[in-house]
């Protein structure tokens, strides 16, 4: 959710006071940055990944599964753990603990894990991630009781629902407050959030028709306590309803970070991740349950986009989310009529001249300004009364809250990571094979991209459409979506994307996992070494085949072949409890 921010954020009326001021700051940041980091190269390949957890406690007595809020214990017992192990390491050279790194997220049910240091390119560092992956999951679960598990949960099936779904149990049930990290930049942020947008969260999913779902079907509960000036909605029909911040930003996913050489093939990268994005949003769907019902949509990205939208009811039709899809290709190389039709918001004028005549290119200008133009929605006074030019603190903070789903990432200083690509749409998976899998399948994917300058160049306003249609139930199986093959863009299969159309055809897309392969082999990696790998590419080409079914559509099977479901789209408590004990099941075998 972005970097710290030290002392005590700004309230919303705050924030409203100082906001000119604080995006003249950013801007200026933001030039004196890109100025001394602009001719920067970095050409060892790193890269690395982020997956989130959700903590659980299975109650075998109850046949309960519930959401476990100890994020804070966890990462205090990790801290002192690893001041221990500094010691071994003083005293016998061992590092027991180096390869592993925990953060807090918004959710105290969360836990944020990474590897210690950056992987490399070769072989050698990609057959090591889906270890470190367990070793991830084994360093939460020593902090844990037995029967309690990090798992990687897109969302938890009970999240939401009214009653009692988390431990320690609260006198208040279900609160915001209860589930929120109590670290003031999360707190303030979704404070100033609903203030911001003037009402109350609401997001509504067409729930999955069964034989015995009812008509008309409503559903009126609420998640929280309701301020009086922010009463609850009304329940859409046909629809579950998400009335909470945390119903859409308690979600995990896995997102995979690459260093560019420099940034212009930063740039080239980040745009040809963009098209990526809603083919493999759908090939790793995971969220097939929302508040214990199944829905009739598969993916997070949607919900989380709508849970956490501050906009106004004024803004709605003329600017995009803040959690959205990206509006902007930033390459100079860029084929031309990529833009959309729509005017791009918001667009501060005078902050996109400013970028211009500190001597940025149109593309990365109107990049950077239309997320500059966003108001704030965290800012410390600390920043704004010792600004400091050639500091990054503040436009940090602005850049960090606006979450596309791909990400440039200009280097924050002169010894730390170069130019970087954040890859942000994929789906968690429930097992550390998996998740491996599409980690390594996509930095291979994006070092073809880097080495080959391949070219998945489509349009802005497809590109939304194709999100659109991955959110869709089974749509890696029966959606199509705008990819760009030899001369054309059409509408493509998940199958013919991944795994190529007719050969015999001269104007064929040869498939991305066979441009991997033929990568591997453009750069002489040893065909002992290629082999190792080809299991990893086999789940991707797999799920794109239909072969092997994605999260979403194996927890769909198991609820509707589980004895106790009644057929009418509702996940009772048993339902859920078997379920992720099974998930736990497939990842300790």
């Amino acid at each position: 959710m972005g970097p710290p921010v030290s002392g005590t954020p700004l309230s919303w009326q705050e924030l409203q006071q100082v906001a000119p001021i604080a995006r003249q700051g950013a801007v200026e940041q933001l030039l004196s940055l890109w100025k001394r980091q602009k001719d920067r190269s970095d050409l060892e390949p790193l890269w690395g990944d982020e997956i989130e957890y959700t903590l659980v406690s299975l109650d075998a007595d109850s046949s309960r599964a519930t959401l476990l809020l100890n994020q804070e214990d966890i990462l205090r017992k990790e801290e002192s753990q690893c001041s221990s192990a500094e010691e071994v390491i003083l005293r016998h050279g061992s590092e027991p603990w180096n390869e592993v790194k925990l953060q807090a997220e918004w959710a105290r049910h969360m836990v944020e894990a990474t590897p210690g240091e950056p992987y490399g390119g070769d072989v050698m560092d990609l057959l090591r991630v889906e270890g470190n992956m367990k070793r991830r999951r084994k360093l939460i679960g020593q902090f844990l009781s037995p029967d309690q598990h990090p798992v990687p949960l897109c969302v938890f099936p009970g999240l939401g629902e009214k009653g009692q779904f988390t431990l320690p149990e609260s006198p208040d049930e279900t609160s915001l407050e209860q589930i929120c990290c109590p670290i003031p930049r999360y707190i303030m942020m979704t404070q100033n959030l609903l203030a911001r947008r003037q009402r109350r969260v609401e997001s509504y999913i067409p729930v999955f028709r069964d034989e015995q779902t009812k008509t008309p079907f409503h559903d009126n509960s609420v998640s929280f306590e309701y301020p009086a000036e922010h009463p609850p909605g009304n329940g859409k029909e046909g629809h579950v309803h998400l009335d909470g911040i945390g119903l859409g930003v308690g979600n995990c996913c896995i997102q995979v970070t690459f260093q560019a050489p420099n940034e212009i093939e930063a740039r080239w990268l980040h745009d040809q991740m963009i098209a990526l994005g809603p083919v493999m949003l759908a090939l790793t769907a995971a969220t097939p349950i929302y508040k214990g019902y199944l829905v009739d949509t598969e993916v997070r990205w949607g919900r989380t986009s709508e849970c956490f939208d501050d906009r106004t009811p004024e803004e709605l039709a003329t600017t995009p989310p803040r959690y959205s899809w990206n509006r902007t290709y930033i390459s100079q190389e860029k084929p031309a009529n990529m833009e959309s039709k729509y005017p791009l918001t918001p667009m501060n004028e005078s902050v996109k001249q400013r970028l211009l005549d500190g001597g940025m290119d149109e593309p990365l200008a109107m990049h950077y300004a239309t997320i500059l133009s966003r108001d704030p929605i965290v800012l410390n006074r600390t920043d704004l009364e010792n600004f400091d030019l050639n500091g990054t603190g503040i436009f940090d903070v602005y850049y960090s809250t606006v979450w596309q789903h791909v990400r440039l990432k200009i280097p924050l200083t002169d010894d730390g990571p170069g130019w970087r690509v954040e890859f942000r749409p994929m789906e968690v998976q429930l097992t550390d094979f998996d998740n491996a899998a599409f980690a390594i399948f996509m930095y291979l994917l994006s070092r073809a991209i880097t080495d080959l300058h391949l070219n998945f160049y489509v349009p802005i306003d497809q590109l939304g459409d194709s999100m659109e249609r991955a959110q869709k139930r089974n749509a890696a199986l029966e959606e199509r979506f705008w990819f760009r093959r030899t001369g054309c863009r059409l509408h493509m299969h998940h199958h013919h994307i991944i795994n190529g159309e007719d050969p015999k055809d001269p104007s064929s897309f040869p498939g991305l996992v066979n441009i991997v392969r033929a990568y591997l082999q453009y750069n002489n990696t040893p065909m002992m070494e290629q082999k190792k790998i080809m299991p990893y590419l086999d789940v991707i080409s797999k799920r794109a085949s239909g072969e092997l079914p994605t999260p979403a559509q194996w927890m769909r099977s198991f609820v509707t072949g589980h004895e106790e479901y009644q057929r009418d789209s509702y996940v009772n408590e048993k339902i859920r409890y078997d379920l992720i004990q099974e998930i736990v099941r497939m990842e300790d075998s």
